[in-house]
């Protein structure tokens, strides 16, 4: 396994155990609160249906983030055939939990809700699980590039290994 990919399943390990924390810290609240409806003070405008998909999206991604994240990092762990497929799976659900603090960081800017520390917090978060699932998805990105980084778990043959002692009279 390459030191990217090592690097990644310790961040994938972490993660999992981060994002079940505040699953488990947001389940009261997610319990508690209810879905929108139509009130006098609630219009279904585009910004204020794309900030309560925001927010569904903030409360019950960390479930799917610790779940995946746990898988991948078992997987990579074991070394198993599914390696890859729960790199990208890991990968590209830190990408969707980075939408939404995006999202609030413009918000931020776009309606003065907080000050230089409140933004930078949220970018922070963004930056950070952005770029674990880019580096996934770029560590993970093709198929074969766990297998052929680490020659020990090689599982491509080539005609030389099967030909044996005709391979050096070619």
């Amino acid at each position: 396994m390459s030191n990217p990919q090592k690097c990644l399943q310790k961040c994938f390990g972490y993660e999992a155990i981060i994002f079940s924390a505040v699953f488990i810290s947001l389940l009261p609240v997610l319990l508690r609160a209810p879905l929108p409806h139509p009130t006098p003070r609630f219009h279904a405008e585009p910004y204020g249906l794309l900030l309560v998909a925001m927010r569904e999206l903030m409360l019950l991604m960390p479930a799917v983030v610790a779940v995946v994240s746990g898988l991948a990092w078992w997987a990579l762990r074991k070394r198993g055939q599914s390696t890859w497929q729960w790199g990208i799976a890991a990968s590209i659900s830190s990408l969707v939990l980075s939408i939404p603090f995006l999202t609030a960081d413009v918000v931020i800017v776009e309606y003065s809700l907080a000050g230089v520390v409140g933004f930078t917090g949220v970018l922070v978060l963004f930056m950070a699980l952005f770029s674990i699932g880019v580096a996934g998805v770029a560590a993970f990105g093709k198929r074969n590039a766990l297998f052929a980084a680490d020659p020990a778990i090689s599982h491509v043959t080539t005609n030389e290994n099967r030909m044996g002692a005709l391979a050096s009279t070619l």
